[in-house]
């Protein structure tokens, strides 16, 4: 009796000390430091950053208030047919599982060396598997996989038992089971250890400047507390482009566009949760220079201008179509706005401490303000001109001509000018679209170009364009 008491207290005493073991593995970052330096050394950093973007993309999705709703949709929300948004939400989760697939390798090093002690410790302590999974929670990344991948297979079933079709009935997806799929879900992944600990910790070995020349003039920052805050509000910018590389990849390989809707959604928290830390934390560092704080504020404004025209013009409405051509061209227009915004918000940060720096050294594809403002003064100079034209000589093909023109300014340049002057060109874009009679199109032109005329105006105001006087070029 005496010795069985003693092999149960070794037992108990093991235990114990397994389960310390297990607790500070799962308390502190170092075992997932070692999965990511396992991932990184077998080439699968892509998918697990891309993994990390659709999971976050995901949340963001469920939440309606991110979403590119016009003021009447958002009054409408209650009654909205979600059943678009839950075959996007259905192609994102079949993504997130092909991902979780391919970062579970059998041969993985992690596995191997695990996999034989905790064998070994489950034959001895007679442990059942209910409480094996119980004390040892997810010891591993590729546990915390696998209980993904379970998670969403399970989610993906009831999705399409919700959306299955049939000639008898219209598929309705209510508010109320919209969100509380997502809800579901947020509280399956959360239990996901390793990988919610993976979406938390911020910084991580992907998140880098890597580009040398602007890595030296971070380093010549003196001010320790500014450089570490410009460098954390780099690394989110890069962060920002990174997620719109993916929507490009979609752009150029014809893939399905509106599966990129969760990754706006994620673009605009990370954006709005960026211009908060620039604005709360940035221009409240002591000492900071009044010219470098009236620049991060421009940098602030520049932003939020920007985040209204992609959610509150460009994407409104994308869930909705079903023609290819202007599903495209709303996720080029509001990739290419958030894709100069960001490089050029970056870059004015990395100008304040070195004047002149160029953008072309960080981004292949930069186009500076000043680019932007050259090409909508020539653009808005060759729409008047084919104003001007149909009024000198009025005909049914100079209408479609003309229309053809301004459909060509609103898809290309219209992105240029100042948000505030949307709304009009817009309103006066419908009339002419909408008008077949030549007398009254003509009224509708002359009001348009007087507007023109005005907007030229403005343009050759902005400070960029002070020493690149327009010479109005025969079109």
């Amino acid at each position: 009796m005496d010795q069985m008491q003693k092999e149960l207290a070794g037992i108990t005493t093991e235990e114990n000390s397994i389960k310390q073991v297990v607790a500070a593995s799962l308390t502190t970052h170092p075992s997932l430091q070692n999965w990511l330096n396992i991932i990184e050394t077998e080439k699968k950093t892509h998918h697990l950053f891309e993994l990390e973007m659709w999971l976050k993309s995901l949340e963001a999705f469920f939440g309606v208030k991110n979403h590119p709703f016009s003021e009447q949709e958002l009054k409408e929300v209650i009654r909205r047919n979600f059943v678009e948004e839950l075959k996007i939400s259905r192609n994102v989760i079949l993504r997130l599982i092909f991902l979780a697939n391919e970062l579970v390798n059998e041969n993985s090093s992690l596995e191997k060396k695990l996999s034989s002690y905790y064998e070994g410790l489950f034959q001895k302590l007679n442990w059942s598997e209910q409480n094996f999974e119980t004390l040892l929670l997810q010891p591993t990344p590729e546990d915390s996989l696998a209980l993904l991948t379970e998670t969403l297979s399970d989610v993906c079933n009831i999705i399409d038992s919700l959306i299955k079709t049939d000639n008898a009935r219209t598929v309705y997806i209510n508010f109320q089971t919209f969100a509380s799929i997502g809800k579901l879900l947020l509280r399956e992944n959360k239990r996901c250890y390793h990988i919610n600990l993976l979406i938390n910790y911020q910084f991580k070995p992907i998140d880098r400047i890597e580009n040398q020349n602007l890595a030296t003039i971070i380093k010549s920052i003196d001010n320790e507390i500014i450089r570490q805050e410009i460098t954390k509000t780099l690394l989110e910018f890069f962060r920002l482009l990174k997620y719109l590389d993916y929507i490009s990849s979609d752009l150029s390989q014809d893939r399905p566009l509106k599966n990129c809707l969760p990754i706006f959604t994620l673009i605009k928290i990370e954006a709005y949760q960026l211009i908060q830390f620039m604005d709360k934390t940035l221009l409240h560092i002591a000492d900071l220079p009044a010219q470098v704080a009236n620049l991060i504020d421009g940098c602030i404004y520049a932003l939020q201008m920007d985040l209204k025209k992609v959610f509150g013009r460009e994407l409104v409405g994308l869930v909705g179509l079903t023609q290819a051509p202007p599903i495209y061209a709303k996720v080029e227009n509001s990739h290419g706005l958030l894709r100069d915004c960001f490089q050029q918000s970056l870059v004015s940060l990395v100008q304040i401490f070195e004047q002149g720096f160029d953008g072309l050294k960080i981004f292949n594809s930069f186009q500076t303000k000043l680019d932007q403002s050259i090409r909508l003064r020539l653009d808005i100079w060759r729409l008047l001109c084919a104003f001007r034209k149909f009024g000198h000589e009025p005909s049914q093909n100079k209408l479609v001509e003309v229309n053809e023109q301004i459909t060509l300014f609103r898809d290309s340049s219209l992105k240029y000018l100042m948000y505030k002057d949307w709304d009009d060109f817009e309103k006066m874009t419908y009339q002419a679209m909408y008008t077949r009679g030549l007398e009254e199109f003509a009224k509708i032109v002359h009001v348009f170009a007087t507007f023109l005329e005005a907007l030229l105006g403005q343009i050759n105001m902005r400070a960029v364009l002070a020493n690149h006087p327009f010479d109005y070029p025969e079109v």
